[in-house]
C-alpha cells in the first residue's frame, strides 16, 4: 500500500512538473519568445558546461541542507519555520571562528566553524521548542519572529562591533586562509563542502529511515497521542528534531561563510531556508527526494539567468514556474479525487455499453 501511495505521489509530482514547464512555455509563446530557444538556453545555462555545472551544484548546497532541515522537523511533528535567522547565526558563528582562532591548523579550525555554527543554529531552534513543548506556544509563529530577530542582531554585529577593519560596513574581516575551504572548479563557487553535504544527506537519510530514533519521529509526527502511549516521549523527539534542524541551517551557513563568500555578509542569504522549505514540502519531506528537487531547483536559478541573457525571456519566470508546481502539488488530493471520478464514469460507461451489447447479442 505505501509504494502505491509514492508511486502515485511520483506520478502527481512528475505530472506537475511537466504541467508547470509547459505553462511556461505558454507564457514564452504568448510574450512572442521560442519556448525551444528559451528553455534550451535554461539547460546550456546550468548544465552546458564545467563552469555552469559547479554553478548549479553550488546552488544546490545550502538548498539540500535547508531542505534536510525542513524535512527532519517536519516529519516530527514540530515545524521549523526560522531557518533562515538559524542559518544567519551559523553563519556569523563559523566566521567568528574563522577570524578569531587564525593558528589552527586548517583541518581542526573548519571542523570548529562547522560544529560552532550546527551548535549556535540548534540552540537557536532550541528555544522555540521548548516554548512549543512546554508552554504550547506556535512555534511557526515564534520561528517567524525569531528569523527577524537573528537576521537584525548580525546586521548590528558586522555593522558596529564586529564590522571589518578595512572597507565598508556590512561584513566581518576575512576569515583565515586555513579555513577556506577548496574550490573545485576554476572561476565557481564550487567547493569541497558539496562533499560534506552528501555525507550529511546520506546519515540524515539512514538516522531517519533506518535507526529507532527516526522511526520514533516518524511515529510522533503521525500521531503524538499514539506514540506517548507506546512509550515514546514526543516532547524530547519534537526538541530533538528541532535542534537537529536548526543546526543543519547553521551548518549550511557556515559553508556559505568558509566556501563561497569568506566572511560574513549581512545579506548572506538570499533565502536559502524559504526555499529549502520548498523542495521539502514539494516531495513530502522525503530525503532522497530532497536531494533531487534541489537540483532541479539549482538547475532553474543557474539556467534562468543565462536564459535571460541569451533570450531576454525574464528570469523571474522560473519563480512562476515554481509557482505552479507547488499549486499542482497542493491541489494533489484535488486532481487525485477528480481524475477517479472520471474513470469511475467511464468505467461504468464502459459496464453499461458491454452490458448493452450483450444483452442485443443475446436476443439475436
Amino acid at each position: 500500500m505505501r509504494r502505491k501511495l509514492n508511486t502515485e505521489y511520483l506520478f502527481s509530482l512528475v505530472l506537475s512538473v511537466t504541467a508547470a514547464l509547459l505553462i511556461g512555455a505558454m507564457i514564452m509563446f504568448a510574450n512572442g519568445k521560442s519556448p525551444i530557444l528559451g528553455y534550451s538556453a535554461l539547460i546550456n545555462g546550468a548544465l552546458g558546461s564545467k563552469y555552469n555545472l559547479a554553478t548549479t551544484l553550488a546552488k544546490t548546497v545550502p538548498l539540500i541542507l535547508t531542505g534536510l532541515a525542513t524535512a527532519v522537523s517536519f516529519r516530527s511533528g514540530i515545524y521549523n519555520i526560522g531557518g533562515e535567522g538559524q542559518l544567519y547565526l551559523g553563519a556569523f558563528a563559523g566566521a567568528y571562528v574563522g577570524f578569531t582562532f587564525v593558528q589552527l591548523p586548517g583541518f581542526w579550525g573548519i571542523i570548529l566553524a562547522v560544529a560552532a555554527s550546527a551548535l549556535v543554529g540548534g540552540f537557536y531552534a532550541y528555544i522555540p521548542a521548548i516554548l512549543k513543548v512546554r508552554y504550547k506556544i506556535d512555534e511557526v509563529i515564534t520561528t517567524i519572529m525569531m528569523n527577524s530577530i537573528a537576521i537584525l542582531f548580525t546586521d548590528y554585529l558586522v555593522n558596529y562591533p564586529f564590522a571589518a577593519a578595512r572597507g565598508k560596513m556590512g561584513g566581518t574581516d576575512m576569515i583565515g586562509e586555513a579555513y577556506k575551504l577548496t574550490r573545485l572548479v576554476k572561476l565557481s563557487k564550487l567547493n569541497t563542502s558539496i562533499f560534506m553535504t552528501v555525507l550529511i544527506a546520506i546519515s540524515i537519510y539512514y538516522f531517519l529511515q533506518k535507526t529507532s530514533i527516526g522511526y520514533e519521529l516518524k511515529m510522533v509526527g503521525q500521531n503524538a497521542a499514539f506514540a506517548n502511549y507506546g512509550g515514546i516521549s514526543s516532547k524530547k523527539r519534537m526538541i530533538l528534531a528541532m535542534v537537529l534542524s536548526g543546526a543543519l541551517c547553521g551548518i549550511a551557513g557556515s559553508f556559505e561563510v568558509l566556501g563561497s563568500h569568506y566572511r560574513f555578509l549581512q545579506n548572506i542569504s538570499p533565502g536559502y531556508a524559504f526555499d529549502g522549505m520548498l523542495v521539502s514540502l514539494i516531495v513530502k519531506n522525503n530525503p532522497v527526494g530532497v536531494v533531487f528537487m534541489a537540483i532541479f531547483f539549482g538547475i532553474l536559478k543557474t539556467g534562468s539567468i543565462a536564459m535571460e541573457h541569451t533570450t531576454s525571456i525574464p528570469s523571474e519566470l522560473v519563480l512562476v514556474i515554481q509557482s505552479i508546481i507547488i499549486l499542482f502539488i497542493a491541489g494533489e488530493n484535488g486532481f487525485k479525487a477528480i481524475l477517479r471520478k472520471l474513470l469511475a464514469k467511464d468505467q461504468y460507461e464502459i459496464s453499461s455499453l458491454a452490458s448493452k451489447l450483450e444483452k442485443e447479442a443475446g436476443e439475436k
